[in-house]
Parts: C-alpha cells; structure tokens; sequence
C-alpha cells in the first residue's frame, strides 16, 4: 500500500478489458453465489438433514453445520469464478489479482490492519458491548462438543477467506473498479455487499465487517493484490478465533 505524502503513485500499466461489465459482473457473483447455497444445502441433506428442519438457529449457530456447508460452497464459488476469468486471453489467476504484493506493501497493509482490530475492539469494550459475538461463541462450542474443531476452524479461518476475497476483492473488484474515478465507489458498493451477507451478526457487527471491507478494498487498490487481501482476511478471521478461544476456554 503506498503511503500518501511518501512517495508519488506511479501510474498504473493498461490492463487487458475485463470479462464483464458492471451487470454481467453482478450477474456471475450471483450464479457463484446461488449455486454454491444449492450445493450447501445439497451437502447438509446429505450429511446432516436434521439441520434443514431445525430452523435458521441451527444453520447459523451450529458449528459442524456452518463448517459442512460452507467448505463445499466456498469451493463452489472459486470454481465458478475461476472459469468466468478465464476468457478473453485472461489467466484466472491476474484476473482476480492473485498475485504477490510487494514487501513493502504488505508490511504496511498488516500493521493497519492490527490497528483497526485492536481499536475496534477497544471501541467494542468502551461501549459495554461483547467483543466475541453470540454467533462465534455457540459456533464454537457446538463444533468443539462435536470433535469437529479442526473442521471448523479450517472452515472460518482459511475456506471462507478465500473464497470471499477471491468473489470481492477478485471478481467483482475487476469488474466494478475500471477506473481510478470508479474506484472509491466500487469499493463503497462492493464492501456493502460483502456486509450484507454476514447475517450471522447484529448491526454493530455487520458495520464491522463493512469497515473492514472498506480496507481490504483500499488495499487492494492500492496493491494491486488479492493475495494480499486474502492474507489479510484470514488474520482477522484467526484474530477472531482466538478472542473465541480464550471467552470459551478461560473466561466462560
């Protein structure tokens, strides 16, 4: 990421046209994102059909079933858009940016990022409010009571990371931030939506997630990077286990 005042941006080479425009853009994220619910659910009446009848309680809040869900659907998703990148003499992988950043880069990127988690969580504390959300208490337990830990943990910690930053950060960030002009708005409506699908929380933590969309966003913007990103991402979600580990293990 390159520091404003430091050193002078340099201009960024012409890039081959996207895949997509805008709407086709939205078009392939919501085919990823429908079809990786369908084979969700096709892998829960398979493994776990009781989750189906067991209300939205148990389909956001029981751990084994968030993990057995969402690893098949995460896979989905990196499928289906890994093939959409692909046309138009585009690799997947310089498509959805998933290239290394520079060192300096990342260096920077890291460091903002521990800032905001501890300044978020300092906020979260100063207003009385839990820093571990209900959902990733009971998630916990309820994979833990199963012996699915590690399951779950792969699940938080690296599945959804990289399919999400690979459909934000990637594929939808190619498609809606054409232009320097474009950019600020592309990141607002891409970090939105990327907040809308954490049902799982309350305001206070889908405005969380939203601010951290802005800045994985930014950072991307600024990298050239979703490996980046990715990284990131995965941090922030370990940042979070751990916080749940030691409410659950020590503190409950």
């Amino acid at each position: 990421m390159t520091e404003i005042g430091q050193q002078p941006v340099e201009p960024r080479p012409a890039e081959p046209r996207p895949v997509a425009g805008l709407w086709a853009t939205l078009g392939w994220f919501i085919l990823a994102l429908v079809s990786s619910q369908i084979v969700g659910t096709v892998v829960l009446v398979l493994l776990r059909p009781d989750a189906l009848t067991g209300g939205i309680d148990t389909l956001v809040k029981d751990g084994v079933v968030v993990a057995l869900s969402n690893i098949p659907a995460n896979a989905v998703q990196v499928v289906i858009l890994a093939l959409a990148s692909r046309r138009r003499d585009w690799s997947f992988t310089e498509y959805l940016g998933l290239v290394w950043p520079a060192p300096r880069d990342a260096v920077v990127a890291l460091w903002i990022l521990v800032i905001f988690l501890l300044g978020y969580d300092a906020l979260t504390y100063a207003l009385g409010r839990d820093i571990v959300t209900p959902f990733q208490v009971e998630t916990y337990r309820s994979a833990r009571e199963a012996g699915m830990l590690p399951l779950f943990s792969f699940a938080l910690v690296i599945a959804a990371p990289v399919a999400e930053e690979i459909m934000f950060r990637g594929f939808l960030f190619r498609g809606w931030v054409t232009s320097e002009r474009m950019a600020i708005l592309g990141i607002l409506l891409i970090s939105a939506l990327f907040a809308a699908i954490h049902i799982q929380y309350d305001w206070f933590g889908i405005l969380q997630v939203f601010f951290i969309g802005l800045l994985f966003g930014l950072v991307r913007w600024r990298s050239g990077s979703t490996t980046l990103t990715i990284l990131m991402h995965v941090l922030a979600n370990l940042w979070a286990t751990v916080e749940t580990m030691i409410k659950v293990e020590w503190l409950s």
